[in-house]
């Protein structure tokens, strides 16, 4: 009886640890700020165009963001906003959620 309970008790605690802790591999976890837009859990290699130019930058996700000079991550990368920081971007166009 003891053997099974442990057994059950082990068997319990990884499943609980593989379906409930992890995150999925293709998000990056948290809230993404583009000015007033927010973006929860953004998938990795995803592009973000944002509403209008002088854009901010609030990354509170696991991932940098790159920042782009173009609508749809087109030109040029302008800059990085790395996790749980912001940045402002008068010639932001767009973003990327890198890995």
């Amino acid at each position: 009886m003891r053997r099974l309970v442990r057994t059950l008790g082990v068997l319990g605690g990884s499943a609980l640890l593989t379906l409930g802790l992890t995150q999925p591999a293709n998000a990056a976890v948290g809230k993404l700020h583009l000015g007033q837009r927010v973006i929860t859990d953004p998938a990795r290699q995803s592009c973000h165009t944002a509403p209008a130019l002088n854009l901010m930058v609030t990354n509170y996700t696991n991932s940098p963001v790159a920042v782009f000079d173009q609508p749809g991550c087109g030109g040029n990368v302008i800059g990085m906003v790395w996790p749980v920081n912001n940045g402002f971007f008068p010639r932001g166009w767009s973003v990327r959620v890198m890995q």
